[in-house]
């Protein structure tokens, strides 16, 4: 018991003055009289006293009652619906008529008084009726396990524990059944969901469509459709696509898929040929399928302009094989020479791609020019190998190498090498030939240390060993031999090579090597066969054609039988510089010429669709060490980095240590994945956006868009006095409205909708709400599609939706009736005010006194009996 106000106790001495002014009283009265008088009146006083104290007892009770809350919109399954009716049914037996209480809702809650009316609610399918709806029907299209919730809470007497049981899939499309969480738990209200069947209609739907942040006009893009199928089995999922403001879609891609059952995600390659907004509609389609509705998806992107590359390669000869794979693939390309790379404006492309450039054709300010493309402007930088791209005297310590993911310098700096130079001294060689032939043997001499091998051999109708191969001690004695050489008789190829082979073959040397040079024609013979033999024993041979006379066709068969390089030069002043250039190639450490599978290290997006287990070989690579902040996505031999990429300031740069043509890779340019590999580098090097951080979502929550704008200055700085407006339209109307600030650069609004199925809500963020710096083409618009309700994604219940109601309020997921109906140490406090008792009390009192003070006959009839009664004897 407890007591609402104190204060009348002070009244209490008043009984004290109501008792002394008994014994005062000059009533002649029967002393019975006045005492009976005199205590009725204190009862009344002190009950009424008691009264004004407000006095309350608050008794427990462990009675029940329960509403049946039934989900009857389109997602759930009928005879799910039936199960429900008979389940509440049986258990309502148990709390009595009084404590049960039944509730039908889809887009709203409606009370019913019994059980068996639960299938009686009117119903109708928003989605697929044209005309008006019954009067009172639930929508079936949409589901508000919210607003059931709260209606069910309102139907309890306050003197009962509450029970709810909520059948339902726990899919709602309308309301936030965790926001009444709270409510329900303040109220005392358990909730006991019941996980219902979810409808199946034969076939599947497409549940979502998912597109990259970048797409580019003329691209191969990925789009990612999301679809859900019951029973699983063969479907076809094709992808159409057209201009936003056009109602005609166009179809870009079809493919036959095995669907598991459940959710999966199907991939579709499509390219979109034109920029602009563009709608991209997946579409399923499945045998048997009794629901056509939820076969079509939408979703809108903005396709950016076509990616533009530059490509600049050192062999201008081998272009082809990229530039082809990478234009199939939608993408610009420009090939340039490297001198190119010192004039342009880096930045009217999207990423350049430099491949197998020798270091000295890139000057020191071009690689300055290219590292602040891509540090300061955001640009893309792919770097591919090759022969010219050695590193300790090549991008080794260079304004290049600080752009890359990659440090050239490695440990060891030379090779153990025996080379050989085969040299023409036909007739045909005579005078400036010969001795510029002479001069560019001595200066590939020079450039080998005391512990490698030399040797020359050269010949014209036979084979003559001029120096035999040796180790390089006596360099002006070499030097001499070769002065000697003159030239003379007829051209006979393959007796000399035949003895550079065999001095070769002895050699200890790790690395064989063979320059051949000549500038006519020889006699036929098996060079196939013997070069064959050489490339076994592992000695390459590299050949060098001079003038028109020279056979071409044989020495570059030589060449790549020899796995080597051949050279076609009309001038021979270019000799020294080629065989200076094939001893370095040679002699570095860092270029290892062995075939390889390569090793995929670390998954990443841009490695996506590709199998490396059936990649070709690759034949070479330049060995480099990864920096500390790189990630290495692909590995050649002994772990050592094949693809790495970093963020090198505000671009990013990719390095791939083998080639990009058919040298190292002359196996990869056939192989189907070679295009898609190349793309998928290039276009994760691309530029990203320069300037202003811009970000702009709309997201549909139920009958509502939640819309963001977030920026950011170029300089990392957040506009201030900005009020961004932003323009929606659908259904034919348009609005605007201005974007409240919530944070420093970050703005939101709330926009409400009412998208009817198959329509769409267009956002814009108007340009002049904003400052110039701080817009950009494209990025400032988004659409939302409403392709079919919600309501008719068929998804499994969601358990976990369901299991936090029930934890978060104390109930059960999927309870026996026994759980319902048991208390569970549960106790309702009754609260009972005995004012009003107490009240009736003291005017009782009242009026008994009243009738002592105006009956005196009664008590002196009662003296008198009393007095003959106790009268002695």
């Amino acid at each position: 018991m407890t007591f609402e106000a104190l204060w009348p106790l002070a009244l209490l001495p008043l009984l004290a003055v109501v008792v002394l002014a008994a014994r005062r009283s000059d009533l002649r009265w029967p002393a019975l009289r006045l005492r009976a008088s005199l205590a009725l009146r204190l009862l009344a006083a002190g009950l009424l006293l008691l009264a004004l104290c407000r006095p309350v007892v608050r008794p427990g009770s462990g009675e029940v009652s329960v509403a049946f809350v039934v989900d009857v919109s389109r997602s759930v399954a009928g005879g799910s619906i039936q199960d429900a009716v008979e389940w509440s049914r049986a258990t309502a037996r148990g709390v009595g008529a009084a404590d049960a209480h039944f509730v039908a809702f889809a887009d709203r809650p409606v009370a019913v008084e019994q059980a068996e009316d639960l299938l009686g609610v009117q119903v109708f399918d928003g989605a697929a009726s044209s005309g008006l709806p019954p009067e009172g029907a639930l929508d079936q299209a949409k589901t508000n396990i919210e607003a059931a919730l709260r209606h069910a809470a309102t139907m309890f007497p306050p003197d009962r524990l509450k029970r709810v049981v909520l059948f339902t899939d726990g899919r709602e499309t309308e309301g936030d059944a965790a926001s009444a969480i709270s409510y329900l738990r303040e109220a005392g209200i358990r909730v006991f969901p019941a996980p219902s069947e979810v409808r199946t209609d034969g076939g599947g739907f497409v549940s979502g469509v998912a597109l990259p942040d970048d797409v580019r006009a003329g691209q191969m893009t990925l789009v990612e459709v999301e679809v859900f199928s019951a029973a699983g089995g063969p479907a076809e999922v094709r992808v159409l696509a057209g201009p936003a403001d056009s109602a005609e879609r166009e179809e870009h891609a079809a493919v036959r898929v095995e669907l598991p059952p459940g959710a999966s995600t199907v991939p579709v390659p499509v390219r979109i040929e034109n920029e602009g907004m563009t709608v991209v509609e997946a579409e399923i389609g499945v045998a048997g399928d009794r629901l056509e509705g939820n076969d079509r998806r939408a979703a809108s992107v903005a396709v950016g302009a076509a990616a533009r590359i530059l490509y600049v390669e050192g062999r201008p000869e081998s272009a082809s094989y990229l530039r082809d794979a990478l234009e199939s693939e939608g993408v610009s390309v420009q090939v340039a020479p490297p001198t190119a790379l010192g004039v342009v404006d880096l930045n009217d492309w999207d990423a350049v791609v430099l491949s197998d450039v020798s270091p000295e054709r890139l000057p020191e300010p071009t690689m300055r020019r290219i590292a602040s493309y891509v540090r300061d402007d955001g640009g893309g930088l792919v770097f591919a190998a090759g022969e010219s791209s050695y590193g300790e005297d090549g991008y080794s310590e260079s304004v290049l190498e600080e752009a890359l993911p990659v440090d050239f310098q490695i440990e060891e700096k030379w090779k153990d090498l025996s080379l050989i130079i085969v040299l023409d001294k036909s007739y045909s060689m005579y005078g400036r030939k010969i001795a510029l032939a002479k001069e560019a043997t001595k200066a590939a001499l020079d450039l080998l240390e005391d512990t490698h091998r030399f040797g020359v051999v050269t010949f014209d109708w036979n084979p003559y060993t001029t120096i035999p191969l040796q180790i390089v001690s006596d360099r002006e004695w070499i030097k001499e031999g070769i002065s000697r050489i003159q030239a003379s008789a007829q051209t006979n190829i393959y007796p000399a090579l035949e003895r550079a082979y065999e001095q070769l073959a002895e050699s200890p040397s790790k690395v064989k090597h063979v320059i051949l040079l000549s500038d006519g024609k020889t006699y036929p013979d098996d060079y196939e066969e013997l070069v064959s033999r050489m490339e076994e024993d592992e000695i390459t041979i590299s050949t060098v054609a001079v003038g028109e006379e020279a056979d071409r066709e044989l020495l570059a068969g030589i060449a790549e039988w020899g796995d080597g390089r051949s050279y076609f030069i009309r001038d021979a002043a270019r000799v020294q510089q080629i065989f200076v250039e094939e001893t370095q190639i040679a002699l570095d450490a860092t270029l290892v010429e062995e075939p390889f599978h390569p090793v995929v290290r670390q998954r990443a997006r841009v490695l996506d669709g590709l199998d490396f287990d059936v990649a070709p070989e690759l034949k070479g690579f330049v060995a480099t060490m990864a920096k500390d902040t790189a990630e290495v996505l692909l590995e050649g031999p002994d772990e050592e980095p094949l693809l790495a990429r970093w963020q090198y300031g505000l671009g990013r740069a990719s390095m791939f240590t083998s080639d990009c043509k058919n040298r190292w890779a002359a196996d990869w340019v056939e192989w189907d994945g070679y295009g898609k590999f190349w793309t998928q580098v290039v276009r994760d090097a691309m530029r990203r956006g320069a300037g202003a951080d811009i970000e702009f979502a709309v997201e549909r929550r139920g009958s509502s868009a939640d819309v963001t704008l977030s920026l950011i200055r170029e300089d990392g700085s957040f506009p201030t006095g900005v009020e961004p407006e932003l323009e929606v339209r659908y259904s034919g109307l348009v609005g605007r409205t201005a974007l409240r600030q919530t944070g420093p650069g970050r703005y939101e609004t709330e926009i409400p909708l009412d998208l009817p199925p198959g329509a769409a809500a267009e956002f814009r963020i108007l340009d002049d709400s904003l400052p110039e710096d701080l817009t950009r083409d494209g990025e400032l618009e988004r659409a939302i599609h409403l392709s079919y309700p919600d309501e008719y994604r068929f998804l499994p219940p969601d358990d976990e939706a369901l299991a936090l109601l029930a934890a978060e309020t104390g109930g059960v997921v999927a309870p026996t009736r026994g759980q319902v109906l048991a208390a569970g140490g549960d106790r309702v406090i009754r609260s009972r005010p005995l004012w009003p008792l107490l009240a009736l009390l003291a005017l009782i009192a009242y009026l008994l006194d009243l009738s002592v003070r105006r009956t005196p006959w009664v008590w002196t009839r009662l003296a008198r009996l009393a007095s003959t009664r106790f009268r002695p004897a």
